[in-house]
């Protein structure tokens, strides 16, 4: 009839509980293709695919040995680019353009084809505040003719 503590209505119909039973898939973790797909094919790190499947990151690398997919050294998942040039920035670990950049870039040669030379083009640059590649200082000379030679 029900707790004196916490008193049961017998108005309630019994509950019906309906089971429903995915536990005995493996966990994706324990998935070669999945994995293999994962990790080898998009080039996920182990921490991501653990985020997704909501795992822990040595579980993933466990796994990957236990199926032997090779396991890439530390550091080599991302595309790194020593001394990007002006106009191009990393996105999604490809090598992609700066809008922004290039738009600078396309006002640097429209400068040089009107005759100005590369100091005030500098200046210009500098006037405008259009950052550099930094995003700090000043434009120079010898960095808007190095930006012009390699974008030809």
């Amino acid at each position: 009839m029900g707790s004196p503590f916490y008193p049961i209505p017998n108005y309630f119909p019994p509950a019906n509980i309906l089971m429903i039973s995915c536990l005995s898939e493996d966990p994706l973790y324990k998935n070669k293709f999945f994995l293999q797909q994962k990790y080898v094919e998009e080039r996920l790190s182990c921490e991501e695919i653990a985020a997704q499947i909501f795992s822990a990151r040595t579980t993933v690398l466990k796994y990957l040995k236990l199926h032997n997919i090779p396991i890439r050294e530390v550091g080599s998942n991302t595309k790194r680019v020593r001394g990007l040039g002006y106009g191009k920035k990393i996105k999604a670990r490809n090598l992609a353009e700066h809008q922004r950049e290039v738009d600078a870039i396309l006002k640097m040669k429209e400068l040089r084809e009107k005759g100005y030379s590369y100091w005030k083009i500098a200046d210009v640059l500098s006037t405008m505040k259009v950052p550099t590649k930094t995003r700090k200082g000043r434009w120079h000379a010898r960095t808007v003719q190095a930006i012009l030679l390699k974008n030809g």
